[in-house]
């Protein structure tokens, strides 16, 4: 059970950073999102919207991204989510420490046999 919490930690942890890059490029909603995670990343990064919105809700009650909301067509509404300048500092913060997780796990691995 911890190592599952510990596991899901992780995951919301990446699709933080990643959607905080991706709302780097342009506003964005949810689908849009699920969408581009799996375009930009080749299909290594695949996200279901039910991953991804309480991700969304922490990022926007934490100040980093903020939403509006706009009508398109006649009955439907899409959320747009916009990365804030505190957002944007974050996402430098998570990326330095991607860097330094994915190196120090690079020289644990290199010489072992594949």
């Amino acid at each position: 059970m911890a190592a599952e919490n510990s596991q899901n930690s992780f995951r919301r942890g990446v699709l933080s950073l990643v959607i905080l890059a991706l709302l780097k490029k342009e506003d964005m909603y949810g689908y849009q999102l699920v969408q581009e995670t799996a375009a930009s990343t080749g299909g290594r990064i695949v996200t279901q919207e039910g991953s991804l919105y309480p991700v969304l809700y922490k990022l926007l009650d934490q100040g980093l991204i903020s939403d509006r909301k706009v009508v398109v067509g006649r009955r439907m509404t899409r959320v747009y989510y916009h990365l804030e300048p505190a957002g944007e500092t974050r996402l430098r913060e998570l990326t330095e420490e991607y860097q330094e997780i994915t190196q120090g796990i690079q020289m644990l691995t290199e010489g072992i046999e594949k």
